[in-house]
Formats: structure tokens, C-alpha cells, sequence
């Protein structure tokens, strides 16, 4: 009986393999491709993922004539094995269709809780910025960038990243938008949904010579997968896992720009014709069609991370950046 199942579970991986290959192979792409603005999250299997071929014995009969019977029965008994996988097959649908295994994957199950909490520094980040900028409001503010994150997974996962270009600086727009065109050319969606943002409060701000950076610590937890674009399939990740996740939003202005708020938002003043524009538009202003990079006259994203089991944190709030 138990060589019985042995051989029954032989046959069974070997289809799995058979059928598991093309998959496979799909997810390695994905794995060899850069760190992106939404590849924050290591799926099931990780980056050591990788396809296995299973490796088939044939044997080459000579004849001088027609078919022999030993090519009959060889024959016969090739269908008898595709007919037993076949039936071993659809048991096996049957059996996992049926089983309440099948119904509880449905439930979500969280993975990627954050290691640690950055520094909270809210407080002391708004007092000191509030000195030169008495516009500066962090509610406000942190709305906004909420408002910001989202927008950038939403423009991630339609593969449309020129709707964010004001948001980002020019360096991490053309970043960003060089390897979502790698998920476009190998055909795969990264999708990024059920976005659901937990907290979000100041935890750094730089000064050097130039610019200021303010660092938002932003806690959010989503479901993020990767789907072939022809099939819908899912290739990488689960539909029903929710990561738990801390990014790093860092935000950059020219030193000694002022916080502009119209009717509770934040906007920009377009430089070639003076119009106000909303930093969450659509990367040009309404008005005279010029592209704006806000980095110069109001906040722009410039890095976003994601906090990991490296991550240091730093407690000082404010920071003098000596170039």
C-alpha cells in the first residue's frame, strides 16, 4: 500500500512540475527585476524562488519495417498512464474543491509587521519649522501626503506614472518610471489595493544648504500582488495576503519656501504664469500647460523607503546636514 502511494505522489508532483514550470518561470522574471515604488513586499517563496525542469527517460526503438507491438503496447500503455493521471487529476480538484482548506485561504492573513516604530517627532519638527513658515500646518501636511501615497499606488498599478510627476522629484519620477516600463514590457501588473493607512506622523527634518527635507513615517497595510496581463492570472503573491508595512516618505523643498494653503489645500504657484496649482494635479498646470517641478516651490517626494530589520532609527527630530 505504501508503494502504492509513493508512486501516486510521484506522479502527482510530476504534474504539478509540468503544469508549475510556465508560473514559475514568471515569478523569476519578476524577481530579477530592480527595487521599485511597489516592490516594498517579498512574496510567498521570496527571491530564492527559483523554476525546477524535471528530467524524463525515453527510449528509442529501431524497426525496419512498420510499427512493432512492442510500439503498440508502448502505445497502450501510454494512454492507460495519461488516462490514471487524468482521473488522479480531477480527484484531486474534486477533493480541494470540496475541502474547507480551500474556503479558509479566503480569510486574509497578515504578514510583513513592521520590526520597529521610527521615531515620533511631530512636536519638536513642527515647532522648529513653524519659526521661518507660520503657514506650515502638520495636519494639513500629513493629510496631503497621505493623499500623496495613495496616488502613487493607484498610478502604479494603472501603469500611468505621468500622473505623478508633480508629486515626485524629477530623479525618483525617472527612476520610478524606467522600471514600471520593465513590468510593462514583460507584460505583468503589479497590483497595490484595499489600501488602508494606519498612522502617519513627522519623524525627521534636514536642513542643508539648499533644500529642507521632512521625513513622514507613514504605516499602511495592503494587499500587493503581481498578475500576468493577458491571462488576469495571478503569478506572484496571494489575493488575500495584507502587508503590514512602515515606508519613509521623504519630502523636498528649496530652502525658504513658505507653505501655500487655498481653502485647506496645499498648492503650488505655477512659475511661468502665476496660477495656483494643487500639488496633487496631474503633473502640469491647468492653466498654461507647463510642466511643474514643485521641488522649487513647494514639497515634492524624493525617496521613499521601507522600513526593514536594518532600518536605524535616529531620535534627534531636527538635523543640521553639513555638505
Amino acid at each position: 500500500m505504501k508503494n502504492i502511494r509513493k508512486k501516486i505522489l510521484a506522479i502527482i508532483l510530476s504534474a504539478i512540475v509540468a503544469f508549475s514550470m510556465p508560473t514559475a518561470l514568471a515569478v523569476d522574471a519578476y524577481y530579477n527585476l530592480p527595487l521599485d515604488a511597489g516592490n516594498h513586499h517579498r512574496f510567498s517563496g521570496g527571491g530564492s524562488h527559483r523554476s525546477s525542469r524535471s528530467r524524463s527517460r525515453s527510449r528509442s526503438h529501431t524497426t525496419t519495417g512498420g510499427s512493432s507491438s512492442g510500439d503498440n503496447l508502448d502505445d497502450v500503455g501510454a494512454i492507460i498512464l495519461c488516462a490514471s493521471i487524468f482521473i488522479i487529476f480531477i480527484s484531486l480538484v474534486i477533493y480541494f474543491v470540496k475541502s474547507p482548506s480551500t474556503s479558509s485561504r479566503k480569510a486574509k492573513t497578515y504578514k510583513n509587521i513592521p520590526p520597529m516604530f521610527p521615531y515620533n517627532a511631530t512636536e519638536q519638527i513642527t515647532e522648529f519649522i513653524k519659526q521661518n513658515d507660520e503657514n506650515f500646518d502638520t495636519e494639513k501636511f500629513l493629510s496631503w501626503a497621505k493623499k500623496v501615497f495613495i496616488a502613487l499606488q493607484a498610478a502604479w498599478t494603472e501603469r500611468d506614472w505621468e500622473k505623478i510627476r508633480t508629486l515626485e522629484k524629477e530623479e525618483l519620477f525617472e527612476q520610478h518610471n524606467i522600471q514600471l516600463q520593465e513590468f510593462i514590457r514583460l507584460g505583468r501588473i503589479n497590483v497595490m489595493d484595499n489600501i488602508q493607512i494606519i498612522d502617519a506622523y513627522l519623524h525627521k527634518f534636514g536642513i542643508d544648504e539648499n533644500y529642507e527635507h521632512l521625513i513622514v513615517s507613514l504605516r499602511a497595510t495592503m494587499n500587493d500582488y503581481i498578475i500576468d496581463e493577458k491571462s488576469g492570472k495571478v503569478i506572484a503573491g496571494d489575493k488575500y495576503e495584507v502587508f503590514d508595512t512602515i515606508y519613509q516618505m521623504t519630502f523636498t523643498r528649496r530652502k525658504g519656501i513658505k507653505t501655500n494653503i487655498v481653502k485647506g489645500r496645499i498648492v503650488s504657484i505655477c512659475p511661468h504664469c502665476g496660477a495656483e496649482v494643487e500639488s496633487s494635479s496631474a503633473g502640469k498646470c491647468q492653466y498654461c500647460g507647463s510642466v511643474i517641478h514643485s521641488g522649487e516651490f513647494n514639497w515634492v517626494l524624493s525617496n521613499l523607503e521601507s522600513v526593514d530589520e536594518n532600518f536605524v532609527d535616529d531620535t534627534r527630530g531636527v538635523v543640521f546636514i553639513n555638505n
